[in-house]
């Protein structure tokens, strides 16, 4: 079958970007082997473990900002974490980790040199435009993906010193009175170790594990409620 003239122009027009963001990964990160096959960042013939969820544009919905600020958020993670201690540390379960790996990835977002203030702008576009596209799925209508939202949003504010995304900011006010008690030692070591990647992890690990609680019981919440009628 032949591919229509508008789908081939689109997919070369994505290629390019593909090889612009992997030039500027292997260039940032000083890593050498580093492409794109199928949205997936692989080194020579070997995929990489996941990236942190705000990491992956959609060529159909995201603008090349998106994907510059993903790059630089790549290159940031290979450059200036240790991978080995990360999988080390990392927990077993799905959502724990993917939060895990979230929050590494708001460490070393935190740890832009400041003679390079295009690069945090970059990251920041790329959050700001992953953060409105949860947040206009829905997924923030159940309480469980609000808390998902907010966390990443505190979490990532407070790391960083950068506010929250205005736009959503009221949205997550309740939410983050609610929560903040529980994680507010923690938020504070974040932001106070993001120099020190083992003494982050402890902090990183406490709030994976208290959100996990808090979904869990959200989740023995809809049990209950669906016994009762």
């Amino acid at each position: 079958m032949v591919e229509p003239l508008a789908t081939a122009g689109a997919t070369r027009h994505q290629q390019r970007i593909d090889d612009l963001c992997a030039a500027s990964i292997r260039a940032l990160s000083g890593q050498a082997g580093l492409h794109f096959r199928g949205r997936r960042l692989y080194r020579d013939d070997k995929a990489l473990p996941p990236f942190a969820p705000h990491l992956s544009p959609k060529p159909e919905v995201d603008d090349f900002g998106s994907f510059r600020g993903a790059a630089d958020g790549m290159a940031l993670r290979l450059r200036l974490a240790d991978t080995e201690l990360h999988q080390r540390l990392h927990p077993a379960e799905p959502m724990e980790r993917m939060l895990f790996e979230m929050l590494e990835q708001f460490r070393v977002e935190a740890l832009v040199p400041k003679d390079m203030p295009g690069m945090v702008h970059n990251l920041r576009h790329r959050f700001e435009a992953w953060s409105m596209a949860f947040y206009n799925s829905g997924l923030t209508e159940t309480a469980k993906g609000m808390l998902l939202y907010t966390v990443a949003q505190i979490t990532r504010s407070r790391v960083t010193a950068q506010q929250v995304v205005e736009a959503t900011e009221d949205a997550i006010e309740a939410t983050r009175m609610s929560i903040v008690r529980s994680l507010g030692h923690d938020l504070a070591g974040l932001r106070r170790q993001r120099f020190d990647q083992a003494a982050y992890a402890e902090h990183a690990l406490s709030i994976t594990s208290l959100v996990a609680g808090m979904l869990a019981a959200y989740d023995m919440e809809d049990v209950a409620g669906a016994d009762d009628s």
